[in-house]
């Protein structure tokens, strides 16, 4: 508690880290959904104009249908916008900027002037009376995101007036719209909304970074009061002092464990209390939930085993080092181990199986992502066994680790053993 840095890492960090992780968030969303975009478009000429009609129907100053779908051919694009009936929402519609380009080439492209070109040829109705296909081409900057963005918008956009014109065709024939379907499938990814998939996208990825998040503040918080717990007092000079108490080296083991246990585990809790809080806000502001409130609170009760495997070993890796600077040099492997075992359950497409809850921490973050999903799978109870089972052994080996290093003279007076450069240069030349 005497550590304001160490308080304020723990305590006031993540109280400011968290609101900006939620504004961040928000920002995402809106940014993804009102990205707007400059289309380039070589021919525009080419392409069937719109066409009065006594059944224009009108809404929002918008012209949603104009044309006989059995006598015209479809229009793309109209007074420098796409029809609304290709867009995915309507405030794609004010995302979607055409510029018509003269040549075509990618001159446009390369000078950022548009982020997507759409190439319609010159023979585009001439091809398309003869019963052929003409080819459109749509081209995108390499690497750049915007373009890419840009390039999967429009292609939506092609794809849905593309199914269009094969509608009109099959009409002048007398067929039926689905003439060509054999097999009806439906795909709810496809008939959301963009809302609806950018608030998708934005949960699936908070589920994967809540319980990665979770893990390293519990670790974090574990940290800092084991290394001055133990190298923190060789340095003070208290250590001899408490060696020679009555206490046993077991029982002076056990208190430090417990200290830094009860801190790594209030730091886990404080982090959920946030992520809680982020949550619920983030709720307000879109249509669905982020994370499922009931798997946040078994996330509180599985960082209890987690912040004890993190003190123990902690503890056990502080008592080796001689110094507070030599005790944080100690403790960066279990950083650089905790790290992969983590991301790993990160990977796309990899879920918990029985042997996968066994491995340390990796099972227990896929656990954490399974029950903090809002649309939850039922979770087999071996799956749980395996993850508190394997924190179980790792907790009790660390605690062995720990105890074995303070019964050991050697480790808690290593102070002594400090290399010196000079000492060892006069022992060689004045070795007999």
């Amino acid at each position: 508690m005497r550590d304001r840095r160490t308080l304020f890492l723990i305590l006031i960090l993540p109280a400011v880290i968290y609101p900006v992780f939620a504004l961040v968030g928000i920002l995402f969303a809106m940014s993804m959904i009102e990205q707007k975009v400059v289309v380039g478009v070589v021919g525009i000429e080419h392409l069937p104009a719109l066409k009065s009609h006594p059944e224009a129907i009108l809404g929002g100053g918008l012209i949603l249908a104009e044309y006989d779908r059995r006598l015209d051919d479809p229009p793309l694009i109209d007074n420098g916008r796409f029809l609304p009936q290709y867009l995915q929402s309507e405030v794609e519609f004010g995302a979607m900027i055409i510029k018509e380009i003269a040549a075509a080439d990618t001159n446009s492209l390369d000078s950022r002037e548009v982020d997507a070109l759409l190439i319609i040829p010159a023979d585009f109705k001439e091809k398309l009376e003869k019963g052929e296909k003409p080819t459109i081409k749509i081209l995108g900057r390499d690497g750049d995101e915007t373009s890419k963005v840009a390039v999967r918008r429009l292609g939506t956009i092609i794809g849905r007036w593309q199914h269009q014109y094969k509608e009109v065709r099959f009409a002048r024939k007398g067929l039926p719209n689905d003439f060509d379907t054999t097999l009806e499938v439906v795909d709810p990814q496809e008939s959301k909304p963009i809302v609806a998939k950018t608030v998708t996208e934005l949960r699936d990825l908070l589920v994967k970074f809540f319980p990665f998040l979770l893990v390293m503040w519990t670790m974090a918080g574990a940290l800092h009061p084991a290394i001055d717990l133990t190298a923190g007092e060789k340095e003070r000079g208290t250590m001899e002092t408490l060696l020679i108490s009555p206490a046993e080296r077991s029982e002076i083991v056990a208190g430090k464990f417990i200290a830094v246990w009860v801190f790594s585990y209030l730091s886990a809790l404080w982090n959920a209390i946030l992520m809680g809080g982020g949550a619920v806000i983030l709720g307000f502001f879109l249509p669905f939930p982020v994370i499922s409130l009931v798997g946040l609170g078994w996330a509180v009760l599985f960082t209890i085993p987690l912040a004890a495997l993190f003190s123990g070993v902690a503890i056990a890796l502080g008592v080796f080092a001689r110094s507070t600077k030599e005790g944080q040099y100690f403790l960066m492997p279990l950083f650089l181990i905790t790290m992969p075992l983590t991301l790993w359950s990160m990977t796309p497409g990899l879920k918990i199986s029985h042997w996968i809850s066994w491995v340390p921490l990796t099972g227990l973050s896929m656990l954490l992502q399974r029950l903090m999903s809002v649309a939850a799978e039922p979770v087999p109870i071996t799956f749980y066994l395996g993850v508190i089972g394997s924190l179980l052994i790792c907790v009790s080996l660390s605690l062995w680790w720990a105890s074995t290093q303070f019964k050991s003279e050697s480790v808690l007076f290593r102070e002594a053993e400090r290399f010196s450069l000079g000492g060892w240069l006069r022992s060689i030349f004045t070795r007999k």
